[in-house]
């Protein structure tokens, strides 16, 4: 392992050198510098860890180095050195991009342990710009697995709203990668480091999703013992992806609205307003067109955040991505399960295209993820594939004999299933998403025999 790098900006070359042997001794590589111009070099030329900066050299303060410093390594974390008498200056330097103080003359206890916290504040700072280096990286639309053209046109509005601050609305059938599409416009953005956060809207209940999105002060409603710090707030300066915003209340609705015309909100049971520096994302899998239509959904809403609209197409609607998106998970989780998958069979790859997968991208990578934990071979085959795949295509085929009313029913209760499931069981919502009353599709699954 490669020792720390210091850097000792010191003008007193006693000092200098105490300071020196000191950390040498604690196993510490350490450069000296005596100038600002010095310290400037040092910093260009060695991989420097932390430096300590005396608060005042010779012809220039120590707090103006520091800040010549982080322009030329932002990452790097400094501790000032100053006179007792000069304890207010330090506090104003840790202001100016210090991390810590140590007074003079030096209790060497005391400050290893003070460089003890500056290293360790320093690998975290290293190890947050690797992750969000790799998060960039790995959310790149360049990096998108597609091979369709209508996949390489969202691609190409990716690209467009990452330059924009406009607000976009995602649309697409659940599991078609929504949240993949929010993540790379995100990281492909100015606000690339600031926060990406996103809220469930389905998931929530009704009497939450308020102190949920604005926050709350403490006694604003039962339960709310502290103040609670809502996401418009925790996001500033990043990106908001309001997931399934089809499902927002008419009543939030307005304040959402006023978010995004004025940016400005206020915590539930607070007077006082707040700004709100966010990028908002929305995404939706339903209809808000048809839902303004029905007056359930606002249209002055509908038009803030319809600025910028991609629509993630369905997996039976691009199956040319397939192929690719079965390669790049057999390469994920063969990796992850420690296995040798060299790739899939031409049987089991003609099966795949045939399925119309109703879940998406979600539930092919879901597929291939059971394949490859359970599969033995150097390829997945067809026996390594869910038995429902080979019988969905058996039923398909005796189904084309059967009369169209029949048909229809079967068509009818694998659609409620399919509604069912994606809503958790949740009448109300499946009722949503099939475009019927919730009194229609409790008496569909009573004729059906559906219950449970």
């Amino acid at each position: 392992m490669n020792k720390p790098v210091i850097l000792v900006v010191e003008d007193e070359p006693l000092q200098r050198r105490l300071i020196r042997q000191n950390l040498e001794k604690e196993g510490f590589a350490v450069f000296e510098a005596s100038t600002g111009k010095e310290a400037l070099e040092a910093v260009r030329a060695y991989p420097v860890d932390l430096a300590v900066v005396d608060y005042r050299l010779e012809k220039e303060k120590g707090t103006d180095v520091i800040r010549e410093m982080l322009k030329e390594n932002p990452l790097l974390t400094t501790i000032v050195v100053t006179a007792f008498a000069n304890i207010e200056n330090a506090v104003e330097a840790m202001r100016r991009g210090a991390y810590d103080y140590i007074v003079k003359p030096i209790d060497f206890a005391a400050f290893r342990l003070a460089i003890d916290r500056a290293l360790e504040r320093q690998n975290l700072r290293r190890e947050v710009s690797s992750l969000r280096s790799s998060l960039e990286e790995k959310f790149s639309p360049k990096n998108l697995v597609l091979a369709s053209p209508r996949m390489e046109e969202v691609a190409r509005l990716i690209g467009k709203a990452a330059k924009s601050d406009a607000t976009v609305l995602i649309s697409g059938e659940t599991g078609t990668g929504k949240d993949l599409v929010a993540r790379s416009i995100h990281y492909s953005s100015f606000r690339k480091n600031g926060p990406y956060l996103a809220v469930n809207i389905p998931a929530l209940p009704e009497t939450l999703i308020e102190s949920e999105l604005f926050g709350a002060e403490k006694g604003a409603y039962t339960g709310a013992h502290e103040r609670k710090i809502g996401k418009f707030e925790a996001a500033s300066g990043g990106t908001l992806l309001l997931d399934e915003i089809g499902d927002l209340p008419l009543l939030l609705q307005v304040k959402l609205l006023r978010v995004l015309q004025d940016g400005e909100f206020f915590r539930l049971g607070s007077s006082k307003p707040l700004r709100a520096d966010v990028r908002v994302i929305a995404a939706t899998n339903r209809d808000l067109e048809r839902l303004v239509r029905e007056e359930r959904f606002r249209p002055d809403l509908y038009y803030r955040l319809n600025v910028i609209t991609i629509v993630v197409p369905p997996l039976r609607e691009r199956k040319e991505d397939i192929p690719p998106l079965i390669d790049f998970f057999i390469r994920k989780f063969a990796a992850r399960e420690r296995k040798k998958i060299n790739g899939i069979t031409r049987e089991a790859l003609e099966e795949m295209e045939r399925y119309p997968f109703p879940g998406n991208v979600r539930e092919l990578e879901n597929i291939i993820e059971r394949a490859a934990v359970l599969g033995e071979g150097g390829f997945l085959t067809l026996d390594d594939l869910p038995v429902f795949l080979r019988e969905k295509r058996e039923e398909d085929v005796a189904a084309e004999e059967l009369p169209l009313t029949e048909r229809v029913k079967r068509l009818e209760v694998r659609e409620i299933r399919r509604a069912l499931l994606e809503a958790d069981g949740v009448k109300s919502r499946a009722a949503r998403a099939l475009g019927i009353s919730e009194r229609m599709l409790s008496y569909k699954i009573k004729v059906y025999g559906l219950a449970g």
